[in-house]
């Protein structure tokens, strides 16, 4: 369980910082508040600096962008912010509290509404999608499932597998034919390699946010072979598209993506040919889900595809 990897890494962190402090302290006498400070602003600021080199990174990299799409001193400032803010809570609280941030799942019962399955993306688990699955609820949107996908390394295509599970198990219970899919970052991947190998009987529609459809340069940074499937010219993603086709698997599609995004990179990476894509300024690549334009764009996609008839 990711989780639990997490809680490892973050208790591992804390001792580091209490080494460090009873160094301090012996050493050089400081005081336990000035130590407690210290582990503090030490532990914030060096997720500050991997905000900033991933945002370095992804600019140097980034997709062309219009006037209009450039940022001005106190915007970039407010786009730092917004990531730094979204890092901490997702390192701190969403990631290894993953069911203390977000509610259970739905009962698995008969439904009068299409379910949506909520997938979140690499290095990650459910609590990571809290924001998005509040937003959705207060939309009245729903059932709303989310899973944590199992592993952390594993190829995508075993993610499609357990994919496949959940939604036959979710529409099995519901009694609803299909369900719409709203997926982050890598999730958008474990969608289509799923619709690849499953087809769109039991999916309505497809809701990607900020997904590397055709790769990012930060992927070989990653481990594990996931990271390895989503670098830009990956075989993965060539026989992805190639079984896909120009017309896409046949379902509704939106792709919403940032065009500053801090993880993918180039931006345009997101845009899918068979998609109707939603670019949006401003915000990076955790913060956006957390983001009100986010949500409603996917509750209107969700509405309109709950709007069309079955089949």
């Amino acid at each position: 369980m990711f989780a639990n990897l997490v809680r490892v890494a973050l208790v591992l962190e804390c001792a580091a910082w209490s080494a460090l402090g009873l160094w301090l302290s012996t050493s050089h006498g400081w005081g336990v508040s000035t130590l407690v400070a210290g582990a503090v602003a030490g532990a914030a600021g060096i997720r500050l600096v991997l905000v900033g080199l991933s945002l370095g990174i992804t600019w140097i990299a980034r997709s062309p962008r219009s006037p209009q799409q450039r940022l001005d001193f106190p915007a970039a400032v407010a786009l730092v912010a917004g990531e730094w803010r979204a890092m901490l809570a997702n390192n701190f609280l969403w990631l290894p509290l993953e069911n203390l941030v977000l509610r259970a799942d739905p009962p698995l019962a008969p439904a009068r509404r299409r379910p949506v399955i909520v997938v979140h993306g690499y290095f990650s688990n459910r609590g990571t999608l809290c924001a998005l699955v509040r937003a959705l609820d207060a939309a009245d949107t729903g059932p709303v499932f989310v899973p944590s996908l199992p592993a952390v390394f594993a190829p995508i295509e075993s993610f499609a597998e357990h994919l496949d599970r959940v939604v036959r198990e979710v529409t099995e219970a519901t009694g609803e034919p299909r369900v719409a899919l709203v997926c982050h970052s890598m999730g958008g991947l474990v969608a289509r390699a799923y619709l690849r190998a499953c087809g769109t009987s039991r999916v309505a529609a497809l809701v990607t946010i900020g997904t590397p459809h055709h790769g990012t340069v930060l992927a070989a940074m990653g481990a594990g072979r996931n990271a390895r499937q989503m670098r830009i010219g990956s075989d993965f993603l060539a026989e992805l598209a190639r079984s896909e086709g120009e017309s896409g698997p046949g379902c509704a599609a939106l792709s919403v993506y940032s065009v500053h995004d801090n993880l993918v990179a180039p931006q345009d990476s997101s845009r899918l040919a068979w998609a109707r894509n939603v670019p949006i300024h401003g915000v990076a690549h955790v913060a956006m889900l957390g983001d009100p334009r986010v949500h409603r764009a996917v509750a209107a996609a969700l509405a309109s595809a709950d709007s069309r008839p079955a089949g």
